[in-house]
């Protein structure tokens, strides 16, 4: 059959058409879609938990259709579900089938993505069933850390850090740096927590072929769009040099001014001229 037809059937909410092909097929289930631009719609389930038919995926998930998968090029699918803001199917994977996920300590998800999500509670049993749980990476090579400390995730960060979790752990398969650059990035309240807890404020990105390769936490703060003078002051009153260079030999206000920042280059010659 044709498998575009297949997907937006899912999409569309076609349950009696996906039934019936499920029926003739049953390995349609778990099929990888044959659009490779279509990241979040990579199996049935990823489809249909991001159009928010539950009716669909309990079919899906009748048929056998795994419900944790995390390819290199997608998140699982209820992932996909809480970035449509799609509750139901979330409360469905979460609260009724658990223990359908495999790798998740029978609580839907990782402990990385639930750290990312701000889902506390389930960050907490994790820690509670797999204390080692804090060391566990996700697929682009972030730890539990990364990802709260960049979304502001306050209680997070410091239940992961009261567990054992490495403050100076670094990214591994994307953009790389610590947890202290990815927060220092726009979320001050984390680099303020981060600091508090004994970050290296002038450690470094070691990623080699990264684009932040070299880069120190206040380096990542004046490379962003978001401009976030916040942590840039925090960061300085921790000690960090603003003097120190890039492998391209610029510093933190000359990356500023590259990108044509206003609040953070002020900062920072305010701080030179002091």
């Amino acid at each position: 059959m044709d498998l575009n037809i297949f997907f937006s059937s899912i999409r569309n909410g076609k349950l009696s058409d996906v039934r019936d092909q499920l029926a003739k097929s049953p390995f349609l289930a778990n099929i990888r879609n044959p659009d490779k631009d279509a990241w979040d719609e990579s199996t049935p389930l990823h489809t249909a938990a991001k159009a928010g038919h539950l009716d669909m995926i309990k079919l899906l998930v009748d048929n056998d259709a795994d419900v944790y998968t995390s390819p290199m090029a997608s998140y699982p699918p209820v992932v996909i579900a809480a970035w449509n803001e799609q509750q139901e199917i979330v409360d469905y994977f979460l609260n009724e089938i658990p223990d359908k996920a495999s790798g998740t300590n029978g609580l839907g998800i990782t402990i990385t993505l639930a750290a990312r999500q701000g889902w506390t509670h389930l960050v907490r049993k994790h820690i509670t069933y797999d204390p080692l749980a804090v060391h566990q990476r996700g697929w682009i090579g972030d730890t539990s850390m990364h990802w709260p400390s960049h979304n502001g995730h306050i209680e997070i960060i410091e239940m992961l850090l009261d567990a054992g979790a490495d403050i100076e752990a670094d990214e591994i398969n994307w953009v790389g740096g610590k947890p202290l650059h990815w927060a220092s990035e726009h979320e001050p309240e984390s680099v303020k927590v981060l600091l508090s807890r004994g970050a290296n404020v002038d450690s470094l990105n070691l990623k080699e072929g990264s684009d932040y390769f070299g880069y120190t936490p206040l380096m990542m703060n004046a490379s962003q769009k978001n401009d976030c003078a916040e942590s840039t002051e925090l960061l300085l009153e921790a000690g960090a040099d603003a003097g120190k260079r890039n492998p391209a030999g610029r510093t933190a206000l000359e990356i500023a001014e590259g990108k044509k920042l206003s609040r953070i280059p002020a900062v920072l010659k305010s701080a030179s001229s002091s």
